[in-house]
């Protein structure tokens, strides 16, 4: 039912209740009198036109606030989705400033980023201006004046006239006027990141024409602006986690190769160049000997060329990718073979084709550090591989026949290679146990889970 059918029902309703006190009147014997009735009229249906007319507006009015706030949060839901979309922090900034000046429907917007004090602005995002527009301003502001209020109290402001408040300090030169400011922080817990800042509220008719004058940011504005600023928090909160946890595997796997450079390769090459130097001392004396141990420098150099060449490959992010376990396992014997005198046996079950690619890619790593080992140091004439199913885990094992050590004074503890092999394994909620003793050879032992799928499966 409408706004025109109740005024109408309304308009009935006056008419059958002054039917009904004319017929109260007939039964106490009053006196009618025609114009007094008509007088009666005239102000029952005046006045019932009134009413429902300022009715019909209220409800107008209504409705077209609902429309208008429905309207406001859905374009906040929009918001919302199209900032977790986005996966580098400047871009999520930006995106950021722009939806909130779309929100409110401000002419300009700023994302004020604080310093690690939270006292002042360390980088300023506009929304709303042309870059040379920008760059005609100058150096971006530092927290002083209305800014600087929002920053000191944390807490949302809504200034009509920036002009004529008294905490303004003005505008620098070839900047554009502004007048009417709402701010906003954007926490996350107890931690502020930065403040919204957008200026200038504009009216548009519903044809995209904008009317003229001066509009102040409602209450409302500010609600929705809140609103969207604790989304932003959440979003700016997972981009700095993601970048922290990025960088802190880019430092975690440059410690690894440093450590494996400078415990394999470069004592390598620094005890080739010990070794040449006393060569040099002794080659006038002994140039029989002197040639052999050249030639033996040159072998060690070779095997250093080969372990760089392996460094780089590993070094590649796609080594490993793409390959199951069978294939990966198959290469790195290839690899031996071919850089090696070595005697290589690999067997494997079935069950090792249907590995998931992260154990794949772990798995690969250890053996290749592991059979790495054994042509270095290991003095084996030959390596067994071994890829077999046990209960619901399976187990990788590398042995050879070499010369062994003292597994008690070489561990994960204090090896770094072990230690990175170790904690590959651990990666994988599985464990690595390792049996050798000096003269006996070496046998590593890698037991990992597999998946709920497979283990379950016959």
């Amino acid at each position: 039912m409408n706004t025109r059918t109740l005024s109408l029902v309304g308009i009935a309703i006056a008419l059958l209740f002054w039917l009904a006190l004319q017929g109260v009147r007939a039964l106490l014997g009053l006196t009618f009198s025609p114009p007094a009735a008509i007088i009666e009229l005239l102000m029952i249906g005046g006045g019932s036109i009134l009413f429902w007319h300022w009715f019909s507006a209220t409800l107008a009015a209504r409705d077209a606030e609902v429309l208008a706030r429905t309207r406001q949060l859905e374009a906040l839901r929009a918001a919302t989705l199209a900032i977790t979309s986005e996966s580098e922090l400047s871009d999520i900034l930006q995106r950021v400033v722009d939806l909130s000046r779309e929100l409110v429907d401000a002419r300009y917007g700023a994302l004020g980023v604080l310093d690690a004090d939270g006292a002042q602005i360390e980088q300023f995002i506009t929304s709303g201006m042309t870059l040379e527009e920008r760059n005609r301003i100058g150096a971006y502001p530092r927290g002083h004046g209305l800014l600087g209020l929002i920053i000191k109290e944390r807490r949302p402001v809504r200034i009509a006239s920036m002009q004529d408040d008294p905490q303004s300090v003005g505008f620098p030169p070839n900047h554009p006027p502004m007048h009417t400011l709402i701010g906003v922080p954007i926490t996350f817990r107890d931690r502020i990141f930065g403040n919204l800042y957008l200026t200038d509220k504009r009216s548009v008719t519903a044809d995209g024409q904008e009317k003229s004058g001066r509009m102040e940011f409602s209450l409302q504005d500010q609600e929705l602006l809140e609103m969207f600023a604790g989304q932003a928090a959440v979003a700016i909160e997972n981009a700095l986690l993601s970048r922290r946890n990025r960088q802190l595997a880019i430092l975690q796997e440059r410690e690894r190769f440093g450590m494996d450079l400078h415990d394999g390769i470069i004592q390598s090459i620094y005890g080739a160049g010990l070794e040449l130097d006393d060569i040099h001392y002794h080659l006038p004396a002994e140039p029989v000997a002197a040639k052999s141990r050249i030639e033996q420098v040159i072998r060690t150099l070779n095997e250093v060329i080969v372990d760089i060449r392996n460094y780089i490959l590993d070094l590649r992010p796609g080594r490993f990718q793409d390959r199951d376990l069978r294939g990966g396992l198959e290469e790195l014997v290839r690899e031996l073979r071919a850089n090696s005198f070595l005697s290589v046996s690999l067997e494997v079950d079935a069950v090792v084709d249907l590995v998931g690619a992260e154990q794949t890619s772990e798995l690969l790593h250890v053996a290749a550090e592991a059979l790495t080992n054994v042509r270095k140091h290991a003095q084996a004439g030959s390596v067994r591989v071994e890829a077999k199913r046990r209960g619901d885990h399976l187990e990788l094992s590398i042995t050879d026949d070499g010369d062994g050590f003292n597994s008690e004074e070489e561990s994960p503890e204090t090896s770094n290679g072990l230690r990175n092999m170790n904690e590959r394994v651990r990666n994988l909620d599985g464990t690595m146990h390792i049996d050798s003793g000096t003269g006996y050879g070496t046998r590593i032992l890698l037991s990992v889970p597999l998946p709920a799928d497979l283990s379950s499966a016959s």
